[in-house]
């Protein structure tokens, strides 16, 4: 099956498709019978699914194959399918490098999704999720602080000098999306990748307003570079000239 014929065959027929609980527990069944735990996450699990969603499937291995870990994209039933499959000892090390990079994938997935396969192991699974994201990401150190400061001062540089409209768009979006991981690190609060950059910063307040930004656009350069600015000035302030990077000997 083609994409344009997956497509097609989405829109026609997952629009008007309300189990997916059932469809995921399916696929499961048909696909990894053997799963001592598995869940429903994303847009399928939250309600928020459109004609072209996919489903997001957590799929946890006995210990056969407790190393194992991959993500496949697959179909079933006509469906777009993101099945994420690991053995225990793998699925802990995931999520550990999710935690530590303040993306929390696996976490979120288990946690805000939906359980397909009654165990113990999953009851377990969901509560240490649910914890780890209550207790949020590790404190930013300080010279990660000042390397993503560093990296917005540049940037909003480069929006305000920029002469060619191309280049002055893309150098916008970059500083949206480096302002945006810079409050939330900053705050203590979870990263997110694409649409959930977005969520978490609503999730958390949106204190400088940029998520109504991503709404409105990149028309306003005025208000991105203010936005800028202001969770600069909450991080420290503009850092350029005496920011080192690595050691610099002190006999230098």
């Amino acid at each position: 099956m083609t994409r344009s014929d997956l497509k097609t065959y989405t829109c026609v027929s997952v629009v008007h498709m309300t189990d997916f609980v059932g469809r995921a527990r399916a696929f499961v069944k048909a696909r990894y019978p053997q799963a001592i735990a598995a869940f429903l996450g994303g847009s399928a699990a939250s309600g928020e699914a459109t004609d072209s969603s996919d489903l997001d499937i957590l799929i946890v291995l006995p210990d056969r194959w407790t190393s194992v870990g991959f993500v496949e994209t697959t179909e079933f039933d006509g469906q777009i399918v993101e099945a994420f499959v690991y053995g225990r000892e793998a699925l802990q090390s995931w999520m550990a490098k999710g935690r530590s990079d303040a993306r929390p994938v696996l976490d979120r997935l288990v946690a805000g999704g939906v359980s397909l396969v009654t165990s113990e192991i999953s009851t377990s699974i969901a509560a240490i999720s649910r914890e780890a994201l209550r207790g949020g990401p590790s404190p930013i150190a300080q010279e990660e602080l000042n390397r993503r400061r560093y990296s917005l001062s540049a940037v909003i540089d480069d929006v305000t000098d920029a002469m060619d409209p191309g280049i002055r768009c893309v150098a916008m979006v970059t500083a949206w999306k480096e302002a945006a991981e810079l409050a939330l690190l900053s705050n203590a609060h979870w990263l997110g990748t694409g649409k959930w950059l977005v969520r978490e910063l609503r999730a958390n307040g949106d204190p400088f307003g940029l998520a109504a930004l991503a709404v409105a656009g990149w028309s306003d350069e005025k208000a991105l570079v203010d936005a800028c600015d202001a969770v600069l000035e909450s991080t420290g302030g503009y850092l350029q000239i005496g920011f080192t990077r690595g050691t610099k000997p002190k006999d230098l």
